[in-house]
């Protein structure tokens, strides 16, 4: 049973992705706290805030990052070096982080939209996990990306029967005409995907 992370990473500052955050800084206690950019937003100030009372360090990632933990590889391919916090437009902010050990690979793309994605086309995105964009909204996940990353399999989080119809069909249509095994967290609950080197092995959690 764990009791530390190595390294928790806040792709950008939306409710729907830090709103839980402050329960796994206390709980958890992570070595770092990774963001893109430090936004003004005061749910992100006040999370700062609780980080620095735990004397957790708080680091910035741009793309061009790479770094060694162990045996894996992360390389940050977004946001740009150049990038700063746009309050209106948080999603244009998002970290994005491959991860990479021995022949494995898995692509965390937050909610990097089209112009981010464009970019991270280009950036030796390829990878056989793919942690689809924006939880599945026609914004991302566009069919460059996908060329690019050539996942074997993707896992989509979305909350069940969400007012905004995510994921959107047509994503879920690409991802099948590119024929990935794609999983979602409102049909399937949490999945766990293990990395061992040579191979991706999906594990569902136990459903009650």
């Amino acid at each position: 049973e764990f009791h530390q992370l190595d390294v928790v990473a806040l792709t950008h500052a939306h409710a729907d992705h830090m709103g839980g955050m402050a329960a796994v800084l206390a709980n958890f206690h992570p070595r770092e706290l990774w963001l893109s950019v430090n936004s003004p937003s005061p749910e992100l100030q006040t999370l700062l805030r609780e980080a620095k009372a735990l004397k957790i360090p708080i680091v910035l990632h741009k793309a061009g990052d790479n770094l060694a933990m162990d045996d894996a590889k992360i390389a940050v391919l977004a946001p740009p070096r150049d990038a700063e916090a746009h309050p209106s437009r948080p999603n244009d902010e998002s970290l994005v982080i491959k991860i990479s050990y021995e022949a494995t690979a898995a692509l965390l793309e937050g909610d990097a939209e089209k112009k981010t994605e464009k970019q991270v086309a280009q950036e030796n995105p390829q990878a056989d996990l793919l942690k689809v964009a924006h939880h599945g909204s026609s914004t991302s996940t566009i069919p460059e990306l996908l060329a690019a990353v050539h996942p074997r399999f993707a896992v989509i989080s979305v909350g069940a029967r969400n007012v905004y119809g995510h994921p959107r069909q047509e994503v879920l249509d690409r991802l099948g005409e590119a024929h990935v095994r794609t999983y979602r967290t409102d049909m399937n609950g949490a999945v766990t995907f293990y990395l061992d080197g040579k191979t991706v092995s999906p594990q569902l959690a136990a459903l009650h």
